[in-house]
């Protein structure tokens, strides 16, 4: 059959978009595909724009048990989901019947929401299960007991297999501020609960910990001083410290010391608190300071860096987790949630006047690093996983942060406001800092000095070593002190046992209070215990806080606990107290022999080869730098085996130090992913946004593995180059992203390539362009039908349409269009039969119309 224009009448499909004169104009392929259901050969129905081909190989129910197998199974835990992958991870939940206490939270876009409720998937969800939008997750959360799962800390955020992938990147960004959002109330939350790890530290560390940091209130009146922290603006404050480095108080955060170490500058206090061994890693290289520097400490920091340091030290807070007669009688405390703010309420307690801020940004810079260089988050490149969370800068403009900055950024506008108060000014010299309430913005050139330069040196000098005989006394009314809570703790946990017993007999079989007399003796067991130890009661409620609410089954309903739940929750209660008790007298006892370990070493009762078996069993080789600071060089007349010690403890310190891989850094390397940058890239150019382009791809030229990021980095810069109005080099960009083997660029290169033709006339490319995206993603071939259709290639065009249906048996606008090209073809009994079976369909009457109108309007054709 010939077409021509008598027997050919144009419908929409088949007229060729307009050529704007915007050269980024929407041709309609930056959307995502319309929210419409697609059917895969194995009969399984997905939202196209969700889960395009996620299903196509495996099937649902193989692909979720490998994506998920062993996980969202935890009893007690709150699963709060990025999507629910066209509601087929929620069926995946409802398979098996829920474990005790466990709740499931799925989060959908509105429209997403809309799509899976028309189709009654958000029907009859079991109480346990729900589905929510970002607008009212955080309500519909509060429902599901929220506060309660954050104080067992039991939520766990679960990226969906749509927002696992770079084909929906509006669930990646779901995902991120998902997982912010939990981080967010976690950290609000867990100051409540969580002490186990800050008391074994704090036990662990008391044979260390022999001066309190008061010593040190009210010692530098009217002076200046600089807190030096890790974030970007470090670098550009750290020559301004050296120049004026004899008119300053330095402060500095222990995991800023590999930097200072490079630059040549030591600080007169380095701090840490936290006790992970992550805060070791980045923190260990201040054990190459000088004896000039005085290491202030939270008192439960890391015991490994505490016991290493050589020079003086003091801690903050209480020496013991109990009142004691040893704990100092008016402590300095430290504040959280992070090294910086107890920093600066130490500054305070100094007496200072004013203290600049340097590397206090707690945010992100436009390229997306956090900290400055020479950290671990340095070295693993910038982050593209920025969530919508945003702080206002010292100069105005907007930039991404995290949780717990946005957490310490609350602290210090408090504290800031309090030092105020006590007359102490607060100056962030940097620009792109996060601003802060009652903390000052003035460039360092701006500052002026009023002091007289020549005795403006802070009066911090080297320190003599700590007396040995000092620290044996400590060590001694130490370990008389755990010797004595040792002794009542076992007397503690006898009467815990009696009580445990008790409630195996309490309860008959029906629930029912078996005997009046044993619910009297367990009443009177838990006064006689809270009487008799009242320290130790509440210092290990407070270890077994957790487990404690665990066995009570906070999350769970009242109505859904039997007799036997019931009599299982007040057993597992006094197991939780029990296992707090056995929790305390093993750190007590580690305690104890630290402290007998350190009377014997400081007594003078240990050769060194004895002294470098017991460091070396316990990870601290670092110790005999203390060694050589209080008893000299080794003497080269020293027995042989002393020198082999000496020899083998500097060999286990230097391999220490020269260490950079670990838990710390391989976190921080999580965190840039590529993937990531992919949907930071399509948010961007959405908003034609070429300055945020500019940073992701300043960002991408600093990522360490090159040859991954190469494709990445072409892709950003045709993206800039479009924006820009440099088309020609654009394509030259795109075209080296699709020659590479990373297919999860080639949609968006694609969609660029494409929408640049049509705009131009291009049919030839643009139709190279449409047919590979078809090919791709199969949510484009409506729009690769519609281009062939309105380049005079009808019978493709239908066959793509054809494709199309078998995949999407439902789409009645599909149908239409169908109908209609083939009346243009002249197909008029298929046509017809086409509009017989739309008139069928729910809301296909008048699409039906239009195709039944143009065969009564086409005008009779050549030879019929």
């Amino acid at each position: 059959m010939i077409l021509s224009q008598s027997n050919c009448r144009k419908t929409p499909e088949m007229i060729p978009s307009p050529q704007p004169d915007d050269p980024i104009a929407d041709t309609g392929l930056e959307k995502q595909p319309r929210l419409q259901w697609r059917v895969n050969a194995l009969g399984e129905r997905t939202l196209e724009a969700v889960n395009p081909t996620t299903f196509d190989r495996l099937g649902v129910t193989l692909t979720l048990e490998q994506a998920f197998r062993g996980q969202l199974r935890a009893q007690d835990t709150l699963y709060v989901f990025a999507g629910s992958d066209s509601g087929h991870l929620i069926r995946h939940v409802l398979r098996e019947p829920p474990p005790a206490g466990t709740r499931y939270l799925f989060v959908e876009p509105t429209a997403v929401h809309a799509a899976l409720k028309e189709a009654g998937l958000l029907e009859d969800l079991p109480a346990h299960v729900r589905c929510a939008t970002p607008d009212d997750w955080l309500e519909v959360a509060g429902d599901l007991r929220l506060a309660d799962y954050l104080f067992i800390d039991r939520v766990e955020v679960v990226f969906s297999l749509a927002a696992q992938s770079t084909e929906a990147p509006d669930y990646t960004q779901l995902g991120w501020t998902l997982r912010e959002a939990v981080a967010s109330l976690h950290w609000r939350t867990v100051a409540q609960h969580g002490v186990g790890a800050f008391i074994a530290c704090q036990l662990t560390n008391a044979p260390d910990n022999v001066e309190p940091a008061g010593f040190w209130r009210g010692r530098m009146p009217g002076r200046t001083g600089v807190l030096l922290a890790g974030g970007p603006s470090l670098d550009a404050a750290l020559e301004w410290v050296r120049q004026h480095r004899d008119r300053l108080v330095v402060l500095a955060v222990s995991r800023i010391s590999r930097r200072l170490l490079q630059v040549g500058l030591e600080p007169d206090f380095v701090f840490s608190v936290d006790p992970t061994e992550m805060s070791y890693e980045i923190s260990r290289d201040m054990l190459r300071f000088s004896d000039r520097v005085i290491f202030i400490h939270q008192y439960h920091v890391n015991p490994r860096l505490l016991s290493q340091w050589p020079h003086r030290s003091y801690y903050l807070g209480p020496l013991l987790p109990w009142p004691s007669t040893l704990n100092p009688t008016d402590p300095l405390h430290g504040v959280g949630p992070t090294v910086t703010n107890t920093a600066l309420q130490f500054a305070g307690e100094l007496g200072l006047q004013r203290l600049i801020l340097a590397g206090v940004d707690l945010c992100f810079t436009p390229e997306g690093y956090t900290h400055a260089q020479g950290s671990n988050e340095r070295l693993a490149g910038p982050r593209f996983d920025l969530t919508n969370l945003e702080v206002e800068t010292n100069d105005g403009r907007r930039a991404s942060t995290t949780a717990d900055f946005a957490a310490a950024i609350d602290t210090l506008a408090q504290q800031a406001q309090h030092l105020r108060q006590r007359g102490l000014r607060l100056i962030n010299p940097a620009p792109g800092a996060a601003r802060v309430e009652s903390v000052e913005h003035l460039p360092l050139e701006n500052i002026e000095w009023d002091e007289d330069p020549h005795t403006a040196r802070p009066p911090v000098v080297a320190l003599e070593p700590l007396p040995d005989d000092r620290r044996v006394r400590h060590a001694e009314r130490l370990a008389r002190e755990f010797e004595r809570r040792l002794a009542e703790l076992t007397q503690f946990e006898q009467q815990l046992r009696q009580a445990r017993k008790v409630t195996d007999k309490l309860f008959t079989d029906d629930g029912t209070i078996r005997n009046r007399n044993l619910r009297l003796r367990l009443e009177s067991l838990e006064a006689e215990i809270s009487r008799q130890h009242p320290d130790l009661s509440k210092l290990i409620s407070q270890l077994g806080r957790a487990g404690m609410l665990r066995s009570m089954k906070p999350v769970r309903e009242l109505e859904s606990l039997d007799a036997k739940d019931v009599q299982e929750a007040l057993q597992g209660y006094y197991d939780a107290y029990l296992n707090g008790a056995r929790q305390l007298r093993t750190w007590i006892e580690q305690g104890l022999a630290k402290a007998r370990r350190r009377r014997r070493e400081y007594g003078g009762h240990l050769s060194l080869p004895e002294l470098a078996k017991t460091w070396m069993q316990h990870g601290e080789p670092g110790r005999v730098l203390g060694w050589l600071r209080r008893h000299g060089a080794l003497p080269s007349d020293a027995p042989a085996q002393a020198h082999e010690a000496f020899d083998e403890l500097q060999r286990a310190l230097q391999k220490d130090l020269q260490a950079t891989d670990g838990v710390h850094l391989r976190r921080a390397r999580s965190h840039g992913d590529l993937r990531a940058a992919l949907v930071r890239m399509e948010q961007l150019f959405a908003q034609r946004n070429a300055e945020g382009l500019r940073n992701t791809l300043a960002g991408l030229e600093r990522v360490h593995d090159t040859q991954t990021a190469t494709p990445y980095i072409a892709l950003a810069r045709g993206l800039l180059a479009e924006l820009e109005d440099r088309p020609d080099e654009a394509l030259a960009y795109y075209d080296q992203v699709l020659q590479t083997a990373e297919r999860s660029l080639w949609k968006m290169a694609l969609v660029r390539v494409a929408s640049w033709a049509l705009q131009r006339g291009e049919t030839e490319m643009a139709g190279q362009a449409l047919q590979c995206l078809a090919d791709l993603l199969p949510g484009y071939r409506t729009q690769y039908g519609d281009f062939l259709a309105a380049t005079g290639r009808l019978p493709q065009a239908i066959d793509v349409y054809e494709r199309h249906l078998t995949e999407h048996p439902q789409d009645i606008d599909a149908m239409a269009r169908l109908g209609r090209l083939m009346v243009n073809a002249g197909s008029d009994e298929a046509a017809s039969l086409m509009a017989a079976h739309l008139e069928r369909l729910p809301g296909g009457a008048p699409l039906a119309g239009s195709i039944r109108d143009m065969l009564r309007s086409t005008p009779d054709r050549p030879g019929s």
